[in-house]
This record gives structure tokens, sequence and C-alpha cells, in this order.
């Protein structure tokens, strides 16, 4: 497509653009609006000594979403899957809303983590089957640019309806978000409906012997479930004086190991060239940033001593970068492959994650933590939305759901698994707040080992075959 090819609201896309955009806002607000309050939410439910749950249940649940929705998104479309996630989503966000006791507040999340995963997915789908290739780059950076807002104003909105009403009502506003999101996605997705079937003909053209993947979904419901759960039990085995920690870390990891290969593209544990490589390279780069994200606050606040909202602004500060990244990556006629932009990415990133340890360091200033959270959030940006772009180029229409569904499974679950080291190093180390140097320092040591393995990861994604990519002998098998 020429530069002078439609825009992302040409009226040929404007509802669908405007539709997308409004669900990634609501994804946006809702990750930071809610995050704000859970605090205060499980300490009024008495449930302090969980709150590690309400985050890891989540991203646990968001597995079995992600898996189901990429198998159902192949067969039928995206749009089942798609409200199907939409109204368990809003229904956990209700459920959890509403909760007197611990116990619903956290099923509520848990259904939040199924729906969320199934949307994530199904919308990486409607990016693939909506937009031609020359706009998915721009696609992905208005996705990006959606975050923006409400990274500014998610915090302070959650935290005045806390105060003027209670957090309760964050959660019911959530829900009713969902709903709207909902109703402007009917006319969009009905009409990729009617592209789809009007392209019929290239699910005919697959090569033989290779099924589709709708019918093997089925039977990934097991594994997804059982990689859900060994993930649970990780979490488990690292909480701090849990019982039978040995036991739960055993099974865990048995269960990974069993189950995780027949959910992933054939060479993703070797980390084998093209697709296989985009969803471990999706899997360790969104890993480091994420513990980064987490604990620098937290050090911000405890060990040199910010006000919560001076240190909320390094969140605010790498979502901004990110952006600017994203928005880079997204420009016509880049000067480079990709391929090569993604490992521009990658790399800088992991300066972000080095910059970010020099910070824990004592005698260095305290900025220079916000500096590296803010150099890590751009090079995420220019990484993250490259790894998405490929990955669609590289899979066959009929397999854009399951292999978006493998980059958000290797996200949500290599997350889990980093944070929970991330957290045994810290509490193995952890003396008391303002003694903290060296617990901070081997959770940021930990982050980079896992961005310097994206480095070196991203110089695997260009297919080895690239007239055959995701199909058949040199690519990605169908899951089973």
């Amino acid at each position: 497509m020429s530069d002078a090819a439609p825009g992302l609201f040409n009226p040929a896309y404007r509802a669908r653009t405007l539709a997308l955009a409004a669900a990634f806002v609501v994804i946006a607000f809702a990750a930071l609006a809610l995050n704000t309050v859970m605090p205060i939410a499980v300490q009024e439910l008495g449930g302090l000594g969980l709150y590690a749950f309400a985050f890891g249940g989540f991203l646990t649940t968001s597995i079995v979403g992600t898996v189901l929705a990429g198998g159902i998104a192949d067969r039928g479309g995206p749009a089942a899957p798609l409200y199907t996630g939409l109204a368990c989503f809003a229904g956990g966000a209700l459920l959890s809303g509403s909760s007197s006791a611990m116990w619903s507040f956290l099923l509520g999340r848990y259904l939040q983590g199924l729906g969320g995963g199934a949307v994530t997915v199904s919308l990486y789908v409607v990016m693939g089957h909506g937009y031609p290739a020359a706009l998915r780059p721009r696609m992905f950076s208005l996705a990006t640019a959606c975050w923006i807002v409400p990274s500014m104003m998610g915090p302070p909105i959650a935290g005045a309806v806390t105060v003027w009403l209670s957090w309760h009502w964050v959660f019911y506003g959530i829900g009713l978000l969902d709903v709207v999101v909902s109703v402007l996605l009917i006319k969009p997705l009905i009409q990729l409906r009617r592209a789809g079937a009007a392209d019929e003909d290239v699910l005919e053209g697959q090569s033989a012997g290779e099924a589709p993947f709708g019918e093997g979904a089925s039977l990934r419901i097991f594994p997804a479930v059982a990689v859900a759960i060994g993930a649970g039990l990780l979490q488990y085995a690292g909480a701090k004086g849990a019982p039978h920690q040995p036991i739960a870390a055993v099974a865990g990891l048995l269960l990974l190991a069993s189950c995780l290969r027949h959910l992933v593209p054939a060479g993703t544990l070797r980390a084998r060239r093209g697709i296989p490589s985009l969803v471990v390279l999706r899997g360790a780069a969104a890993a480091a940033y994420f513990t980064i994200e987490t604990y620098i606050p937290l050090m911000l606040i405890n060990e040199r001593h910010w006000s919560a909202g001076a240190a909320g602004m390094s969140l605010t500060g790498a979502a901004l970068t990110w952006f600017v990244g994203s928005w880079l990556q997204g420009r016509p006629r880049l000067p480079w492959p990709r391929e090569r932009v993604v490992l521009i990415g990658a790399l800088i990133h992991g300066a972000g994650a080095a910059i970010a340890l020099t910070g824990a360091l004592r005698g260095a200033h305290a900025v220079t933590l916000a500096v590296g959270l803010a150099v890590a959030g751009f090079g995420m940006g220019i990484l993250l939305p490259g790894v998405g772009i490929l990955t669609l180029e590289y899979s066959p229409v009929n397999h854009q759901g399951r292999n978006s569904a493998s980059l958000q499974l290797s996200d949500s679950l290599s997350s889990v698994l980093l944070l929970t080291l991330a957290g045994t190093l810290f509490n193995s180390a952890h003396v008391r707040a303002g003694a903290d140097n060296m617990a901070f320092a081997t959770v940021f040591g930990a982050a980079l080992v896992a961005a310097a393995s994206a480095g070196v990861i991203a110089r695997r994604i260009t297919p080895p075959h690239p007239k055959g990519l995701g199909v058949g002998k040199h690519g990605s098998r169908p899951l089973t």
C-alpha cells in the first residue's frame, strides 16, 4: 500500500478504529484505576496477606482466557471470544465491587483475568483481520497512545471516587464502561464478519494435512488450565511463610513442563527462528519490564523517601516514553527492516534495565531509577508493537488468533514467573524499609538478565524460510 492509501480514520476504517481505541482506553483505565484502589480494597476486606494473589491470580486466569480465545477466534472469528471476554471482565468487576469478603473479591479478580485474556487476544485478531499490513503499525501505535490519558487520569480519578464514594464504585464504573465498549463494537464486528465471509477461499488453500486450529481447540482446555494451576502453585510457593512450599513448587514446575509445550508453537522452548523466537522475546521483555515497573515505585518510597504521588510519576513518565517509541516505530518508511527495529528496541530496553540496577546502588541519585524505567519504556514502545506486527505478518490468516494467543500467554506466564522469583529474592535479602538497597538490586539484577536474554533472542526472529511462514514443515505447526 502506498503512502497515499486510506488512513486509520478514513470512512472505510473509522468506526472500527474508534471502537478499538475505546476498548484499549477502557483496558488501560481499568488496569491503572483498579491497581490504584487495590490496596484500599484488600485492607478493608481484611485480606492484606492475599494482596499478591489479587494481581498474580488475574494474570494466571488470563492464561486460560488467552488460549481459549485464540482457538475460537481462528475457528469462527473474534466476535464471540471478544464479547464473552468483555462479559467476564464486566461480571468480575461487578463481583469484586460488590464484595464484602476477600474470597468473593478474589473470585471476581480471577473472572476479570479470564475475560481480560480473551479480550486482548481478540482485539489482536481484529487488528490482523481488519486492517491491511501497511496500516497495522499505525494501529499498534494508536493502541499504545490509548494508554496515555488513562496513565495520567486513571489514578487520580480512582482516588477521588474512593474518597467521595468508595472503592466499590471504581469497580462498578469499569463494568459500566465495558458495556459501552460492547455496544460500540457491534457494527465494526459485523462489517469484519462480512469481509471475512468473502475471503473464505483463503482458508481453503491451506496446506494439505494441516487441520484448522479450531478443530483442536477443545483439546487445549486441559493444558491451559494445567499451566494456569502450575503458575498459581509457583506463586504460592514464592509466598513468604506459606506451608508446603517445596511440594507446591515441584508440582507447579511439573505441570508447566508437561503442558506448556501444547500451548505454544513448536520450537518455542528452543527459541527456534521465526514465530517461536517472537513468542519467547515477548515473554522475556515483558517480564523484565513489568518487574522493574512493579518495584521502582516501592523503592522510591521506601528507600529514597519520595511521596506516593512523586513515585507514581515515574510510571507516567514511562508511559509517555513508551508512546514515543511506539509512535516512532509506526512511522511509514522506516530506515531499517522491521526485524532490526525490534532488535534496537530490545537493546534500548536492556539499557533501561541496566540503568535501573545502577539506580538501586547506594549513593546513586533517586532520579536514576525513574530514568531507567523511562528508557526501558521507550525500548518496549519500539519492541512490543513490532513483535505483534511481525507475528501477524508471519502467520496465515487462520493462525493469527493462536499465534497472538501464544504471545499473550508468554507475556502473562513469564511475568508471573519473574515476579515470583523477584519476590523470593527480595524477601531473602530484605532487612527493613530504608536499608533494602541490596534487596532491590537483586530484583533489578534478575530483570536485567531477562532483558539481556531478550536482546539475544531478538537476533533470531527472522524466519529461515520466509515463504512458508507459520505453515508446514518449516513454520509453526498447529498447536495440539
